[in-house]
């Protein structure tokens, strides 16, 4: 062989393999950024799912208990609670959904009975959520993630008698 020859062939080579490097390399940094993104768009639809089955959550409590008189929205020591009421035999109890230290919670109990708001049965954690009366029966309950996210539902009082 030549030495014209050798050295095309050497530099052919470079080439191919400096080709070869640039592609390996794009290839590793678009799995690199695709993962991230993979990331980003699981730990968003997460957060996008803890708000919408609270709120969900919510407003299934409420239709199950929509009665005349069984749906209140009431400020109990400084904390906003929906209020759902049920009556067995003689005894009324109350469900109330409440959000505290950063949980959404739940407490099933005898009616005018006084409940530490540590107690109630953990939903989902949330950053914030709210219950507002926009008119009456209608209420407006809002759910906010960690990143400021808000989502929101209105809860039409089906049992309001208007």
């Amino acid at each position: 062989m030549r030495a014209d020859e050798k050295r095309s062939k050497r530099i052919y080579n470079l080439c191919t393999n400096i080709a070869t490097a640039v592609f390996a390399l794009c290839a590793m940094a678009l799995i690199t950024v695709g993962i991230m993104e993979y990331k980003n768009i699981a730990v968003t639809n997460q957060e996008t799912y803890k708000l919408r089955t609270s709120l969900s959550y919510v407003a299934t409590k409420v239709r199950q208990c929509d009665t005349e008189g069984c749906v209140e929205l009431k400020n109990v020591s400084g904390t906003d609670m929906l209020l759902l009421y049920e009556t067995c035999g003689d005894t009324v109890y109350e469900t109330a959904i409440y959000w505290h230290d950063g949980v959404l919670r739940e407490y099933y109990h005898e009616k005018g009975t006084a409940f530490d708001l540590r107690n109630g049965f953990e939903v989902l954690e949330v950053s914030e959520f709210t219950f507002e009366r926009e008119k009456e029966g209608l209420f407006r309950i809002t759910a906010t993630d960690v990143d400021g996210r808000k989502e929101s539902m209105y809860l039409d009082i089906c049992s309001y008698s208007r």
